[in-house]
Protein backbone atom coordinates (compact mmCIF):
# COMPACT_ATOMS: atom_id res chain seq x y z
CA UNK A 1 0.00 0.00 0.00
CA UNK A 2 2.75 2.59 0.43
CA UNK A 3 3.76 1.72 -2.65
CA UNK A 4 1.24 3.00 -4.68
CA UNK A 5 0.55 5.63 -1.75
CA UNK A 6 4.01 7.30 -3.11
CA UNK A 7 4.70 6.04 -6.47
CA UNK A 8 0.60 5.84 -7.47
CA UNK A 9 1.47 8.78 -10.94
CA UNK A 10 4.31 6.43 -12.15
CA UNK A 11 2.34 3.25 -11.19
CA UNK A 12 -0.44 4.58 -13.27
CA UNK A 13 1.55 5.84 -16.03
CA UNK A 14 3.40 2.67 -15.88
CA UNK A 15 0.44 0.45 -16.63
CA UNK A 16 -0.95 3.26 -19.23
CA UNK A 17 2.38 2.82 -21.36
CA UNK A 18 2.01 -1.02 -21.22
CA UNK A 19 -1.59 -1.21 -22.65
CA UNK A 20 -0.78 1.45 -25.27
CA UNK A 21 2.37 -0.55 -26.61
CA UNK A 22 0.85 -3.74 -26.12
CA UNK A 23 -2.66 -2.06 -27.79
CA UNK A 24 -0.46 -0.85 -30.55
CA UNK A 25 1.72 -4.30 -31.02
CA UNK A 26 -1.68 -6.33 -31.01
CA UNK A 27 -3.72 -3.80 -33.51
CA UNK A 28 -4.90 -4.75 -36.75
CA UNK A 29 -3.55 -3.68 -40.21
CA UNK A 30 -6.91 -1.38 -40.09
CA UNK A 31 -5.35 0.78 -37.52
CA UNK A 32 -2.41 3.78 -38.18
CA UNK A 33 -0.60 5.39 -35.33
CA UNK A 34 0.10 7.60 -37.51
CA UNK A 35 -3.57 8.45 -38.06
CA UNK A 36 -5.68 6.97 -35.55
CA UNK A 37 -5.86 8.14 -31.95
CA UNK A 38 -5.07 6.36 -28.77
CA UNK A 39 -8.47 5.90 -28.08
CA UNK A 40 -9.20 3.90 -31.45
CA UNK A 41 -7.29 1.17 -29.71
CA UNK A 42 -10.30 0.91 -27.21
CA UNK A 43 -13.16 1.90 -29.98
CA UNK A 44 -16.61 0.58 -30.39
CA UNK A 45 -16.67 -2.33 -32.45
CA UNK A 46 -12.52 -2.90 -32.67
CA UNK A 47 -12.05 -6.46 -31.79
CA UNK A 48 -9.31 -5.87 -29.72
CA UNK A 49 -10.60 -2.89 -28.13
CA UNK A 50 -10.39 -4.48 -24.65
CA UNK A 51 -6.63 -4.38 -23.86
CA UNK A 52 -6.66 -0.42 -24.49
CA UNK A 53 -9.87 -0.24 -22.32
CA UNK A 54 -7.70 -1.92 -19.49
CA UNK A 55 -5.38 0.77 -20.43
CA UNK A 56 -7.73 3.77 -19.25
CA UNK A 57 -9.37 1.94 -16.22
CA UNK A 58 -6.07 0.89 -14.64
CA UNK A 59 -4.55 4.47 -15.09
CA UNK A 60 -7.69 6.39 -13.87
CA UNK A 61 -7.92 3.93 -11.06
CA UNK A 62 -4.38 4.08 -9.99
CA UNK A 63 -4.20 7.56 -9.96
CA UNK A 64 -7.58 8.18 -8.49
CA UNK A 65 -6.85 5.26 -5.90
CA UNK A 66 -3.26 7.17 -5.22
CA UNK A 67 -4.55 11.26 -4.66
CA UNK A 68 -7.61 9.84 -2.44
CA UNK A 69 -4.87 7.54 -0.35
CA UNK A 70 -2.82 10.58 0.24
CA UNK A 71 -5.37 12.97 1.44
CA UNK A 72 -7.30 15.25 -1.41
CA UNK A 73 -5.52 19.00 -1.61
CA UNK A 74 -6.26 21.94 -4.02
CA UNK A 75 -3.28 21.11 -5.98
CA UNK A 76 -4.23 17.34 -6.47
CA UNK A 77 -8.35 17.77 -7.09
CA UNK A 78 -7.81 18.92 -11.00
CA UNK A 79 -5.96 15.79 -11.47
CA UNK A 80 -8.19 13.75 -9.71
CA UNK A 81 -10.80 15.20 -12.00
CA UNK A 82 -8.71 14.10 -14.51
CA UNK A 83 -7.94 10.82 -13.37
CA UNK A 84 -12.02 9.77 -13.17
CA UNK A 85 -12.38 11.03 -16.88
CA UNK A 86 -9.54 9.14 -18.23
CA UNK A 87 -10.60 5.87 -16.68
CA UNK A 88 -14.46 6.50 -17.69
CA UNK A 89 -12.73 6.77 -21.22
CA UNK A 90 -12.48 2.71 -20.77
CA UNK A 91 -15.92 2.52 -19.91
CA UNK A 92 -17.39 5.17 -22.42
CA UNK A 93 -15.86 4.26 -26.04
CA UNK A 94 -14.95 6.34 -28.95
CA UNK A 95 -17.25 5.81 -32.07
CA UNK A 96 -15.60 3.27 -33.98
CA UNK A 97 -12.56 4.10 -36.88
CA UNK A 98 -13.44 0.92 -38.80
CA UNK A 99 -16.42 0.03 -40.37
CA UNK A 100 -19.65 -1.26 -38.80
CA UNK A 101 -23.21 -1.53 -39.05
CA UNK A 102 -24.17 0.27 -35.73
CA UNK A 103 -22.47 1.79 -33.41
CA UNK A 104 -23.35 4.14 -30.06
CA UNK A 105 -23.27 8.04 -30.86
CA UNK A 106 -23.99 9.03 -27.19
CA UNK A 107 -21.50 6.70 -25.95
CA UNK A 108 -19.18 8.40 -28.46
CA UNK A 109 -20.26 11.98 -27.62
CA UNK A 110 -19.33 10.80 -24.03
CA UNK A 111 -16.11 9.87 -24.84
CA UNK A 112 -15.27 12.67 -26.42
CA UNK A 113 -17.04 14.70 -23.44
CA UNK A 114 -14.57 12.81 -20.60
CA UNK A 115 -11.43 13.10 -23.25
CA UNK A 116 -11.96 17.01 -23.08
CA UNK A 117 -12.56 17.69 -19.50
CA UNK A 118 -9.47 15.31 -18.27
CA UNK A 119 -7.92 17.57 -20.85
CA UNK A 120 -8.76 20.98 -19.60
CA UNK A 121 -8.47 19.41 -15.85
CA UNK A 122 -4.78 18.10 -17.19
CA UNK A 123 -3.90 21.81 -17.62
CA UNK A 124 -5.49 23.21 -14.67
CA UNK A 125 -3.49 20.52 -12.79
CA UNK A 126 0.05 21.81 -14.31
CA UNK A 127 -1.58 25.38 -13.24
CA UNK A 128 -1.68 24.49 -9.67
CA UNK A 129 1.88 23.04 -9.42
CA UNK A 130 2.84 26.38 -10.79
CA UNK A 131 1.25 28.07 -8.65
CA UNK A 132 2.46 26.37 -5.65
CA UNK A 133 5.59 25.96 -6.82
CA UNK A 134 8.44 27.32 -4.36
CA UNK A 135 11.04 28.11 -6.67
CA UNK A 136 11.02 30.43 -10.18
CA UNK A 137 13.19 27.22 -11.56
CA UNK A 138 10.07 25.58 -10.90
CA UNK A 139 7.64 27.80 -11.61
CA UNK A 140 9.34 27.90 -15.40
CA UNK A 141 9.35 23.98 -15.68
CA UNK A 142 5.83 24.06 -15.22
CA UNK A 143 5.08 26.71 -17.22
CA UNK A 144 7.02 25.16 -20.35
CA UNK A 145 5.12 21.64 -19.94
CA UNK A 146 1.70 23.89 -19.94
CA UNK A 147 2.45 25.55 -22.98
CA UNK A 148 3.59 21.69 -24.38
CA UNK A 149 0.37 20.44 -23.37
CA UNK A 150 -1.68 23.23 -24.94
CA UNK A 151 0.38 23.61 -27.99
CA UNK A 152 0.03 19.73 -28.81
CA UNK A 153 -3.75 19.37 -27.99
CA UNK A 154 -4.65 22.57 -30.47
CA UNK A 155 -2.21 20.69 -33.17
CA UNK A 156 -4.04 17.35 -32.24
CA UNK A 157 -7.20 19.05 -32.83
CA UNK A 158 -6.13 21.06 -35.88
CA UNK A 159 -4.01 18.37 -37.66
CA UNK A 160 -6.34 15.32 -38.78
CA UNK A 161 -3.99 13.73 -41.20
CA UNK A 162 -1.78 13.27 -38.29
CA UNK A 163 -4.03 13.48 -34.93
CA UNK A 164 -1.88 10.11 -33.94
CA UNK A 165 1.60 11.28 -33.54
CA UNK A 166 0.16 14.79 -32.18
CA UNK A 167 -1.66 12.84 -29.08
CA UNK A 168 1.19 10.74 -28.52
CA UNK A 169 3.38 13.73 -28.16
CA UNK A 170 0.93 15.28 -25.86
CA UNK A 171 0.82 11.70 -23.98
CA UNK A 172 4.33 11.93 -23.87
CA UNK A 173 4.45 15.59 -22.75
CA UNK A 174 2.06 14.66 -19.96
CA UNK A 175 3.34 11.51 -18.83
CA UNK A 176 6.49 13.43 -18.31
CA UNK A 177 5.20 16.07 -16.30
CA UNK A 178 3.22 13.67 -13.84
CA UNK A 179 6.43 11.57 -13.38
CA UNK A 180 9.22 14.30 -12.85
CA UNK A 181 7.15 17.44 -12.08
CA UNK A 182 3.86 16.86 -10.37
CA UNK A 183 3.90 16.86 -6.62
CA UNK A 184 1.52 15.01 -4.93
Amino acid sequence: MDLLKSNYHIIGTALFVLAIVVAQVFSSNHYDWTKNTISDLGAQGYERKMIMQTGFLAFGLTLSAGILLNGLTWRTSPILVYALCVGLTGIFCTKPFVDVETYSLTEAATHSALAQIAGFAFTAGILAQLFSASSMREKFLHLVFFVLVIGFSASFGLVSTHRGIFQRLLYLTSFLWLIKYYKP
